[in-house]
């Protein structure tokens, strides 16, 4: 997803994923293009998580949770 076009900038925010197991984790990228090879940041979520996101990157979500602009 593009920061400004497909999301909006600002800090996203989870509560972590439903379990604790380690397959259940979440995983957001930052990215400076959307081929996804050029990460400015990136991690790996296991309970609550924030990330700031800027216009012009590209986001990456996956795992099990929910995120919500802040």
């Amino acid at each position: 997803m593009q920061v400004g076009r497909d999301m909006a900038a600002g800090t996203w925010r989870t509560s972590g994923p439903g379990s604790s197991n380690i397959l259940d984790a979440c995983y957001w990228s930052r990215n400076a293009d959307a081929s996804g090879d050029s990460i400015i940041a990136n991690q790996i979520v296991q309970g609550p998580g924030v990330v700031t996101v800027s216009n012009g990157e590209f986001v990456e979500f996956s795992g099990g949770c929910t995120w919500t602009h802040s």
